[in-house]
């Protein structure tokens, strides 16, 4: 409703030659013609891809040797392949990398690094960055009643908002859209016991995505269309929290 007023009040001034910019997350490139059907033709849609691997990987070639550092190319490529896309998620890396050496300054004596702690590297920059907003969503709304607990696989217990994150995390996700049949196949895998009837997991991503849309960042982390049933991961961050935040046997790392 909100973009429907927006473009109705620049469209005469759009017909009068006034050059325009949406800015828009990809899956919802064509909401300005959506909401407004005489928009059509008249957009001409400029896709901003992310980061390229070989773009990424200038970061750390640039980066680190300010700092008397380097650090081998089967690490940079290793780093970019995790970064899904994303400069700010390189940058965290490679943060953390100089927080793991004490590295805090230019060194006097060159430091050398030919190999990372994997998974102590990536789960440290995952409990950092998409940590809260996983917490938020696994909460979900308040209620009054309590939530019917769920079993998972690994012996643990959660209601199913928590149920519906940890299948997500089954899917080790980037920043992709989720068709609801390989969502639900995610949750057989992690879970034991009577499964969620569909009604019940569509409420539950509707309510996440409402709890995502209030959220205070600028864009919302998860997307859920409801009538196409599809889901669209659409924060890097979160992204890479269900990659690593959570660990193989879908345990929430403290």
């Amino acid at each position: 409703e909100q973009q429907a007023q927006l473009v109705r009040a620049v469209k005469a001034l759009i017909f009068e030659g006034l050059p325009v910019i949406f800015i828009a997350i990809p899956h919802r490139k064509l909401d300005a013609v959506k909401v407004e059907r005489e928009m059509t033709g008249r957009i001409e849609t400029i896709t901003i891809p992310p980061w390229k691997s070989e773009e990424l990987v200038e970061i750390p070639k640039i980066g680190f040797p300010l700092l008397n550092m380097q650090v081998t190319e089967q690490v940079t490529e290793r780093l970019a392949e995790e970064a899904i896309g994303s400069p700010h998620l390189m940058q965290e890396f490679c943060r953390e990398i100089c927080k793991t050496h004490n590295v805090y300054e230019t060194l006097d004596d060159k430091l050398v690094i030919d190999k990372i702690e994997e998974e102590l590297l990536f789960q440290s920059v995952a409990q950092n960055t998409g940590k809260v907003i996983f917490e938020k969503l696994s909460k979900g709304p308040r209620q009054r009643a309590d939530r019917v607990q769920r079993q998972l696989a690994n012996g643990d217990t959660t209601d199913i908002y928590g149920l519906v994150l940890h299948a997500l995390a089954q899917l080790r996700p980037g920043l992709d859209t989720i068709k609801y049949e390989t969502l639900r196949a995610a949750i057989r895998v992690v879970s034991t016991g009577p499964q969620p009837q569909a009604h019940e997991v569509t409420r539950v991503l509707d309510k996440m995505s409402q709890i995502a849309a209030s959220d205070e960042s600028s864009t919302p982390v998860i997307d859920w269309e409801k009538e196409d049933r599809i889901l669209h991961i659409t924060d890097p961050f979160f992204a890479f929290y269900l990659r690593w935040g959570i660990d193989r046997t879908n345990s929430i790392i403290e």
